[in-house]
C-alpha cells in the first residue's frame, strides 16, 4: 500500500498487538449485534467460520509470539473481531471477539482439523490485516 501511495500516504504499517486490541468495541459482536466488534466506521469483510457460520477474521498483529519451539519466532500474534472458535465435542466460540491468539506465520490450516490446545483453538494462518498510521 505505501508502494501505492494508498489514500495518499506512504507510512501505512501493520499494529502491534496492543493497538490493534485498542480497535476492539467489546459492545459488539456476532451473537449480540449481528455484527463485528469494530465501529461499524470501518469496514470489515465476512467469512464463514468453522461452523459454518457468518462471521468475521481475525487480524494479524506485526508482535512476533515469542514461543518455545524447534522454530522460536515463527508465530505472530493477531486479534479476533467476531467468534474465536475452538473444537470441544464440536465447534463453538470458546474466547469470544477481542480474543488475542498467536499461530504460525505460514503453513496450512488444515493440519488441524480439530484445532490446537486444550480448547481446540481453530487455527487461522491465512487472516487479514488492517493497516494503521500516525497521528500526525
Amino acid at each position: 500500500m505505501n508502494a501505492q501511495n494508498y489514500l495518499g500516504h506512504d507510512d501505512w504499517r501493520v499494529p502491534n498487538v496492543k493497538e490493534l486490541q485498542g480497535l476492539v468495541d467489546y459492545t459488539r459482536s456476532p451473537d449480540t449485534t449481528g455484527s463485528a466488534a469494530l465501529d461499524p466506521i470501518f469496514e470489515i469483510t465476512e467469512i464463514t467460520n468453522e461452523a459454518g457460520q457468518v462471521d468475521y477474521p481475525f487480524h494479524w498483529s506485526s508482535t512476533t509470539h515469542v514461543n518455545i519451539s524447534p522454530r522460536p519466532g515463527a508465530y505472530a500474534a493477531y486479534v479476533s473481531f467476531g467468534r474465536a472458535m475452538g473444537y470441544m465435542n464440536g465447534w463453538t466460540d470458546v474466547h469470544g471477539a477481542g480474543a488475542q491468539r498467536s499461530d504460525p506465520k505460514a503453513g496450512d490450516a488444515a493440519d488441524y482439523p480439530e484445532g490446537h490446545g486444550p480448547q481446540g483453538d481453530a487455527i487461522r494462518i491465512l487472516n487479514y490485516v488492517r493497516l494503521v498510521r500516525d497521528a500526525g
